[in-house]
């Protein structure tokens, strides 16, 4: 029991260690300084607003759509995560990489606890036994009013929005701009 106390409070405080100890099949080698990087500056500034641009095999989505945001749930500081792609179904099976960790991951939840919330756990949408809430959202749909009981999205990841046909139109794309600038951060937690 002294083992995993010190084990968590040591994954509370080293997102290198979290990463490693809890996620053994994703992580085949060290976290890169980058990446820890990009952890501690999310977890730091609660009012971030980031691009991360990082080379294809980076690991960008594994670590932005899985790992940072069970970081911060283990931490106690996400209540609320949205999860947009291109497409509600593309969202949606982004999310489901979350969803098998908080259901399947053994080391997780021997350490903080059952996550499966019976009745809670749909695809692209499901509330932990702890109250944290994770939604998928497709480009363009309406976040307006998201929110899990008194808590309103805290952490909102955008993952490879763009496609071969959007790309092609300079409109199309500064609409989509304006949806997440404007929409979709406008739900966000204003504390956070």
């Amino acid at each position: 029991k002294a083992d995993k106390l010190l084990r968590v409070e040591k994954a509370k405080n080293d997102y290198a260690f979290f990463v490693e100890y809890y996620f053994p099949h994703y992580a085949k080698s060290k976290c890169g300084a980058f990446q820890i990087e990009a952890a501690n500056e999310v977890n730091k500034n609660k009012k971030l607003r980031a691009v991360f641009e990082w080379a294809r095999g980076h690991a960008k989505s594994t670590h932005f759509d899985i790992m940072i945001p069970l970081w911060l749930k283990a931490k106690n500081e996400l209540n609320v995560m949205i999860l947009v792609g291109k497409s509600e179904d593309n969202a949606g099976t982004l999310l489901a990489d979350l969803q098998a960790e908080l259901q399947h991951n053994q080391r997780y939840i021997n350490d903080f606890g059952e996550q499966l919330n019976y009745g809670s756990w749909e695809e692209g949408k499901f509330v932990t036994k702890d109250h944290k809430a994770f939604f998928a959202l497709g480009r363009g749909q309406s976040p307006r009013g998201l929110r899990y009981r008194s808590n309103r999205p805290d952490y909102i990841v955008v993952d490879d929005l763009d496609d071969d046909e959007l790309v092609q139109n300079e409109n199309r794309v500064a609409k989509m701009v304006d949806w997440i600038l404007e929409a979709l951060f406008n739900t966000m937690d204003m504390g956070r």
